[in-house]
């Protein structure tokens, strides 16, 4: 069990009817990517952009779970739901990204140290022509590809790549897979409740860590750690860990 069963049941339950309607390509990532780099210099202005993903006006949903059985996961599989990239040219569309992860010893001691690590990670992409803007607190990401980039070549597989990479290089990690959804508001918007879900458990992980707030009377997520036995130790931790430091 791990502390996003819930919502990895409900993204596989998405990629199925989405395959059953023939709306996913699926990609695999077996080599490193490689892409200019222009880290610190990333900017993409309108004038200059070929695909806006996630306007503010438009629906979005990004975020990252974890599962503690790499055997689960494809390793290096990139699923697009809907066009990618090079049929997008010329459009603004809502936009979702899913990262889900693979590790053996995911657990209550590490997990949100491990998280706070894998987090920074979604804002260290500096790929030449994309230009990544992220709230993660509200699950949302919006970003603009340059037509430079896309005649270059720069898709979703490229972009998946890379982010594969990333998360492949952190030595607890054993498989990555990546979606990217691009097939239209309804599509992203139920990506963003599973997301809400995912969003909710991180929160109350943060709340419990950050603050050392273990009183359930008066916690706004006793909810969801009544549903997640995970969260439940963790707490249990966080409190042993607290009591010894003071000790």
């Amino acid at each position: 069990m791990g502390l996003f069963d819930k919502q990895y049941q409900e993204i596989k339950a998405f990629l199925s009817r989405k395959q059953n309607e023939r709306n996913v390509t699926e990609l695999l990532h077996p080599h490193e990517t490689r892409w200019p780099s222009e880290k610190n210099r990333n900017l993409v202005l309108g004038p200059d952009t070929a695909v806006e993903l996630g306007n503010p006006r438009d629906a979005s949903a990004s975020f990252l779970l974890w599962v503690n059985d790499p055997s689960l996961l494809k390793n290096g599989r990139i699923s697009v739901v809907g066009p990618d990239l090079p049929q997008l040219i010329g459009q603004r569309v809502p936009f979702g990204r899913v990262v889900i992860v693979g590790g053996t010893d995911f657990n209550a001691e590490n997990s949100y140290d491990r998280y706070r690590e894998m987090e920074l990670l979604r804002y260290d992409i500096h790929m030449k022509g994309y230009m990544m803007r992220a709230v993660s607190q509200y699950g949302r990401e919006w970003s603009r590809v340059s037509r430079e980039a896309l005649e270059k070549g720069f898709s979703f597989e490229v972009l998946g790549g890379a982010i594969v990479d990333q998360y492949r290089s952190l030595s607890y990690i054993r498989a990555v897979e990546v979606i990217f959804v691009t097939a239209g508001r309804d599509d992203v918007q139920t990506l963003g409740q599973t997301g809400e879900g995912v969003l909710s458990i991180i929160s109350a992980m943060n709340k419990m860590a950050d603050e050392m707030s273990f009183d359930c009377d008066t916690c706004e997520y006793t909810a969801v750690c009544g549903d997640v036995a995970e969260l439940r130790s963790m707490r249990g931790a966080l409190q042993r860990k607290g009591t010894a430091s003071h000790a």
